[in-house]
């Protein structure tokens, strides 16, 4: 095939490649004529060529016909492909097998990069075989994706959430007796916004220090020192006489709990999985789920028992103490994440800042744009459905029901969308989540004035709505892996995407319409409008990672010897060269690939 030829066709068909590899120049579409022929050949019975008139628009529908065909097959080869590259792999480890923390097997992720000078001879074969899904590093070093360690950290990463962050799905039963009661006199409902934006975004973004530390420090030691805060400040928020006080403790304060507590989690849970890391961390992340089931009855069950708020914040207090301590003792990372350094601790943690080496790769930016937008959307579903029931009319005890719906469904949907992402890839799932959401959210939630229908409204949004939580972690490692620089990754991603969570809330309650048959209009139409821009950036990291993918497939057969070369890989390797291409036409067939990616 000429190169022309080349550039202007998206070769996929055997027949095709069987004329490439006899040195016979063909178009892989010119089996359906020419656009600008209107003859066609036919053989008379003597098998003398006669040239009869056809419509052009015969021959234009059967060129279009010929070329969908063999778009299909190049996409099917290309699944085809993946499919058996995924069979060649080593298999995840057994539940029941082992890993010692720290194992000597994870030497090299310790060593902050992946160096030539460190690299072994099977080092070397495995990224010999490296198709471009994951990180180089995570070829070198693979997780075992499993080990009974592995699951188990998995289960005490989730009660780790449920204990930490989770709690804050019991603050509307809080809120609620603040409100009827006037126990803080003065406040207002910014006020309390502000404590829940608090826990939610200022822990998100102190992530970036607790993982700094845990760079210098033993990563337990950090979270034990969370935990502690964490007692601390629900036994002292009990005793708050006014609403600066508990803006300080059950704001502030816990929000730095949280953050020391539950942060380094972030980067435990992909040095055990590889091919199974959203699962996995569907898994740990349905904590937060799990905790509006576990707290928001007993601890109004506790008020109305007692007549006041203290003994629920001590209840919760005493509870989360006690669990975080057992699950930190059972946690466990596959290794070390100190990292040694010459330099004083505080211009280590500046340095920690300005990753800028991290930083600036675009699809870092990408996924810390989709982050910051999506956690607007996130915020506001999180912490509307209750007031949106009272304001349609529900009473308290019902909107409170749609809360623990909402709480069950993302117990639910987190692990299920975890299982959906790893079979499907976590790009392609976390962008059409992400784009349901937002359309659901004006087409659907504009129009629900009934009970039932809210209910149906927060199970399918719970069940959708924590898939950021499930992939930011996983897509991060697939961009730098899983060794020093995922500390780096994660930590700009809850930098960046902290302050929107902060403001979120208030900025919903600024734009309610009191009085008007549908007072939360404005917010509906921005977390929709917010969930869709920020899809608009993953498509972007998309159309990266199908590019990193098929040039490392391509190097793959390019690697190959000229005369071990079948059909398949010349068809193969002409797709790509045109996938591959720098043009408009190819940077938009790359992002709408339809690949596991």
């Amino acid at each position: 095939m000429t190169e022309q030829n080349s550039r202007e066709n998206i070769p996929g068909s055997t027949e095709m490649a069987s004329s490439l590899r006899n040195d016979t120049p063909s178009d892989s579409y010119s089996n359906a004529g020419s656009l600008d022929s209107d003859e066609e050949v036919v053989n008379n019975e003597n098998d003398t060529q006669q040239y009869t008139a056809v419509p052009i628009t015969g021959t234009l529908s059967r060129r279009i016909l010929t070329r969908t065909s063999t778009i299909v097959d190049g996409i099917r080869d290309d699944n085809n492909y993946a499919s058996h590259r995924e069979s060649m792999v080593v298999p995840p480890a057994p539940f029941g097998s082992t890993n010692p923390e720290e194992d000597h097997l994870s030497r090299k992720l310790s060593l902050g990069g992946t160096k030539k000078e460190h690299l072994t001879k099977e080092d070397t074969d495995a990224l010999d075989s490296y198709d471009g899904e994951f990180n180089k590093q995570d070829m070198i070093d693979r997780p075992p994706d499993g080990t009974f360690w592995g699951w188990l950290s998995a289960v005490c990463v989730c009660f780790i959430n449920t204990f930490s962050w989770g709690t804050n799905s019991s603050f509307g039963v809080f809120l609620n007796y603040y409100l009827k009661t006037n126990h803080f006199e003065g406040a207002t409902m910014e006020d309390f916004a502000l404590i829940g934006g608090l826990n939610l975004g200022l822990s998100f973004m102190l992530c970036n220090i607790a993982n700094s530390l845990v760079r210098r420090f033993y990563y337990k030691s950090v979270m034990v020192v969370g935990i502690i805060l964490l007692v601390i400040c629900y036994l002292c928020a009990a005793e708050a006489k006014t609403i600066l006080q508990l803006i300080m403790l059950q704001g502030l304060l816990l929000s730095i709990a949280y953050a020391f507590a539950a942060g380094p989690c972030f980067v435990i849970i992909p040095t055990w999985f590889l091919k199974r890391r959203s699962i996995a961390n569907g898994i740990a992340t349905s904590g937060a789920g799990l905790a509006g089931i576990v707290f928001s009855r007993p601890t109004q069950a506790l008020i109305n028992k007692t007549g006041s708020y203290k003994w629920a914040l001590r209840m919760i207090g005493i509870v989360c103490g006690v669990m975080l301590s057992i699950s930190t003792m059972l946690i466990r990372c596959r290794r070390s994440l100190i990292v040694k350094a010459d330099k004083p601790f505080w211009k280590e943690l500046l340095g920690n800042f300005t990753r800028w080496d991290v930083y600036r790769q675009k699809p870092v930016l990408c996924l810390v744009s989709w982050n910051f937008l999506y956690g607007i959307s996130y915020t506001i579903l999180l912490f509307s459905m209750s007031s949106y029931a009272t304001d349609i009319g529900l009473t308290y005890e019902q909107g409170s029901m749609v809360t623990t719906v909402q709480s069950i469904a993302q117990f639910i949907g987190r692990p299920l969308l975890g299982v959906v992402s790893d079979y499907f890839g976590k790009v392609n799932v976390t962008i059409i989540i992400t784009v349901l959401l937002g359309v659901l959210s004006m087409v659907y939630w504009i129009f629900v004035h009934s009970y039932a229908s809210l209910i149906v409204f927060a199970f399918i949004s719970g069940i959708m709505v924590g898939v950021n939580w499930v992939n930011f972690t996983p897509l991060c490692a697939d961009v730098v892996g899983g060794g020093d620089d995922l500390l780096a990754a994660v930590s700009f991603l809850c930098l960046i995407g902290g302050p929107p969570m902060i403001v979120a809330e208030i900025i919903g309650l600024k734009l309610r319409r009191d009085g008007s048959s549908k007072p939360f209009l404005y917010c509906q139409i921005l977390v929709g409008v917010a969930a869709l821009v920020s899809a608009a950036f993953l498509m972007i990291f998309r159309e990266w990672k199908i590019y990193r993918m098929l040039d490392a497939r391509r190097t793959l057969i390019q690697k190959k010897l000229e005369d071990k070369r079948d059909v398949d890989d010349i068809a193969r390797l002409s797709r790509y060269d045109f996938l591959l291409r720098k043009s408009v036409i190819s940077y938009f067939t790359r992002m709408f690939y339809p690949i596991k990616a």
